[in-house]
């Protein structure tokens, strides 16, 4: 009994003196500098800097700024910052690299008013990052709109994340390059960089409106100006019984109960095509609830599945535009981002359109019939829509 009692203590003191030893070989570990191995030499990372600097250029951008910092780590991470006066229509690329004992983590380009102590992250997002590198070099890129300073702000990491240590000194190697948006062809051609939702929607609807320029169909001839579709409801093109009506079965679908699809009331100033609400509104609703009590004003929503919606953007009768054969061109005026539009024409579910970046085009000859455009139903973003005359 005495022998198993000694075992089983000399077996815990084995096992305390373990964890000792390696508490002290960590605290240790964390005071010293780190390895001379684990060090990036200034050639290797200038050598991938070279790499990125190719990119920038290609886009037609010119080098505006060039140089070097010491960065140190702070609870792990460093942090560059670098004020920028962005011009109006103006692009820029920001490239960085790190040698010694740290690498680039992330690089982006912010607002001049956000905290820029750090890259952000919520509520205010970056308008454009790099994240995640785990290589030498990190590059991200952004188009100004409008005239506005921006900063740029990279965060370098410890070649040995293990290690938290004041002795992981490092350099920073950075690079500012610009050039016109007309010469870089705007975000859309930007090859750097995730660019942020809420900054690509602050530059405005006019870049989304000046990219779709190259999309509109050779010899096309508009048939009038162009027409918003927002939130504010569906658009009827003309507005008359016969789009209320289709709008009003295409939302009720298979429901046994009224429904009150909103409409979009607003006449734009020089209005041809009879936008709006139709002229005896009222009698044109009571026809089409037959008599079923009308429900408070909603969104106008169609089902195309069990539990899947999809926003009504545009009911319109294609036989009266004024055209034998028509092209809609859909702008979605949030330039860089995607556009997914459906066209339900008869009985069908919907039928997905292509779409070049953020504009959909929907050529009809012949020109006829009445026709739903839809969006998803989480899309609240504002189309617009531009109608041509064309020969096919």
């Amino acid at each position: 009994m005495k022998t198993t009692l000694r075992v089983l203590g000399l077996s815990i003191s084995f096992v305390v003196a373990l964890f000792v030893f390696l508490f002290v070989a960590y605290g240790m570990r964390a005071r010293l500098p780190p390895l001379p191995l684990r060090a990036i030499g200034r050639a290797e990372a200038l050598s991938a800097f070279e790499g990125e600097r190719q990119l920038a250029t290609q886009l037609g951008m010119t080098l505006a700024e060039e140089g070097e910092a010491p960065v140190t780590l702070v609870d792990g991470v460093g942090v560059w910052r670098r004020p920028i006066a962005l011009g109006a229509r103006e692009c820029v690329a920001v490239i960085v690299a790190a040698y010694g004992y740290q690498s680039p983590r992330a690089v982006a380009v912010q607002d001049l008013a956000a905290d820029s102590s750090r890259i952000t992250t919520y509520p205010v997002a970056p308008l454009s990052v790099h994240r995640g590198s785990e290589g030498l070099v990190a590059q991200t890129q952004w188009c100004n709109w409008d005239a506005q300073p921006r900063v740029a702000v990279a965060e370098t990491r410890g070649t040995d994340p293990l290690v938290n240590s004041p002795f992981h000194e490092g350099v920073l190697h950075y690079a500012v390059y610009r050039a016109p948006w007309g010469r870089v062809g705007g975000p859309l051609a930007l090859t750097r960089g995730e660019l942020s939702a809420p900054g690509l929607a602050s530059l405005g609807p006019e870049p989304a409106v000046l990219a779709a320029q190259s999309q509109v169909p050779p010899g096309a001839r508009s048939l009038g100006a162009a027409i918003e579709l927002t939130m504010a409801g569906a658009r009827l093109l003309p507005a008359n019984a016969t789009t209320y009506q289709r709008l009003y079965d295409a939302v009720r679908g298979d429901l046994d109960a009224g429904v009150n699809p909103r409409v979009d009331p607003f006449v734009p100033p020089g209005d041809r095509w009879g936008l709006g609400l139709p002229v005896n509104f009222r009698q044109v609703t009571e026809t089409a609830l037959r008599g079923a009590r009308q429900p408070p004003l909603h969104d106008a929503v169609i089902e195309v599945a069990e539990n899947r919606f999809r926003r009504v953007l545009l009911v319109v009768d294609l036989g009266r535009l004024g055209a034998s054969c028509a092209t809609l061109m859909f702008t979605r005026l949030v330039v860089a981002q995607g556009a997914s539009l459906m066209r339900h024409q008869g009985a069908e579910r919907g039928v997905a359109i292509p779409a070049q970046g953020n504009v959909v085009i929907d050529r009809q000859c012949p020109a006829g019939g009445v026709v739903i455009y839809t969006a998803s139903d989480s899309d609240q973003e504002t189309y617009r829509l531009d109608v041509y005359a064309t020969t096919n």
